[in-house]
């Protein structure tokens, strides 16, 4: 647990304790299955509101490389008239460079914690939200790379990073998307709390992420377009193979049938001489046959 105080005091929990609740309980008049539900994961982000505080679930993606696509990590915000408590479940980078860049920066210090809880909980979603949209940088640069790589015949092995990328970003999408619901619900919350002046900062916060819905939406669009240019040139690709198969099978059936009719019986040299022109000739010509249509 750090705490940081000024007007406003900024208390935050990573990876929290019956101690800290307990803690929590003492200071403040919170709803004890509130703090309950600080001791796990909670499954959804939602916003209540309470005559003394409010209660914000926020989750946000964050990349994973070993699973190679982007998990839930989440922070809770326990929120009065003159403290902002966070909670989170592991230590979080938005969190920590905010913590860090408060610690170092009197100018921020005092913006952040010199005036309202209002201006404390705007800076610290909007770090988050600004964490998230770095997130899409890997997503960006790995689209970029594709692009690049797709007309060069590595169709087979693009499918498999077109897939990840895929994953990547519905996963993404799936853990950010409900944040649009959550702010909106947070803007009338806020409202009714710190007052009409409230609406203008998370306003900013609402715009601030549609930036980063947009961008998904962008992104899913690019790599659907290039799995589907990507599998076309597979399939053509395919396609060619099986003409050449067909082609060579057609071509190599009367050979098969012919030394099929005659190995029943010894033959002369003559014959046999007769008998390899005949299948010299016959590949000489599928040869050149496969050769004018570019197979």
């Amino acid at each position: 647990m750090k705490t940081i105080k000024d007007t406003i005091t900024w208390i935050n929990i990573v990876n929290p304790t019956k101690e800290d609740t307990e803690f929590l309980k003492q200071q403040h008049n919170f709803h004890p299955i509130i703090l309950d539900e600080l001791l796990q994961f909670s499954a959804r982000s939602r916003v209540e509101s309470y005559d003394d505080y409010l209660y914000l679930t926020y989750h946000l993606p964050v990349y994973d490389p070993a699973l190679k696509t982007s998990r839930r990590a989440e922070v809770d915000f326990l929120i009065t008239r003159d403290t902002v408590i966070t909670v989170s479940y592991e230590d979080l980078e938005p969190i920590d460079a905010f913590l860090g860049l408060v610690n170092a920066d009197q100018n921020l210090r005092d913006r952040a914690l010199g005036k309202s809880s209002l201006l404390l909980t705007y800076y610290l979603i909007q770090s988050l939200l600004n964490f998230s949209l770095r997130q899409l940088r890997h997503i960006e640069e790995n689209i970029r790379s594709v692009s690049l790589e797709i007309f060069r015949g590595q169709e087979r092995k693009l499918l498999e990073r077109i897939s990840y990328i895929k994953r990547d970003l519905l996963d993404y999408h799936l853990i950010s998307r409900p944040q649009k619901i959550l702010l909106n619900s947070f803007l009338g919350s806020a409202a009714e709390f710190w007052g009409a002046s409230a609406r203008i900062y998370i306003d900013d916060l609402i715009g601030d992420d549609l930036k980063i819905q947009q961008q998904i939406e962008n992104f899913l669009e690019v790599i659907q377009s290039h799995e589907e240019t990507n599998a076309q040139l597979l399939n053509v690709k395919i396609n060619r193979t099986m003409q050449v198969f067909t082609v060579l099978a057609f071509f190599t059936f009367p050979l098969v049938l012919f030394t099929s009719v005659y190995a029943i019986d010894n033959r002369t040299p003559e014959f046999w001489f007769g008998f390899l022109s005949v299948a010299a000739l016959t590949i000489l010509l599928s040869f050149l046959l496969l050769k004018k249509k570019e197979f």
